[in-house]
């Protein structure tokens, strides 16, 4: 059962990590080029970075965790992609735009 703990953790934080790092890339990158693409894009979520990214990692998420049927990693993803909403919402709101 021990090897089995370690391995499921495992799973997650190899899972997370990298959907966490592709997510904030595509979210800084999208939410300046889909509104640019079509008005109807010009919105929220498409149009926030962090809203955006909450999004992206959630569906990664969920879709790895459908697709490898565990619950644990959606139930981790889950809070892991408001805390990365959090903090990159304080960023932007930091941020001076002259």
């Amino acid at each position: 059962m021990k090897l089995s703990y370690c391995m499921n953790t495992f799973m997650i934080i190899t899972t997370l990590f990298p959907s966490v790092a592709i997510s904030l890339r595509l979210g800084a990158a999208l939410s300046l080029k889909l509104p640019v693409l079509d008005k109807r894009l010009d919105r929220k979520p498409f149009n926030c970075r962090p809203c955006l990214t909450f999004h992206l990692i959630g569906m990664s998420v969920s879709l790895t965790a459908l697709l490898s049927r565990s619950s644990e990693l959606f139930w981790t993803g889950i809070p892991v992609a408001f805390t990365v909403f959090l903090i990159v919402k304080h960023i932007d709101n930091k941020k001076i735009i002259k």
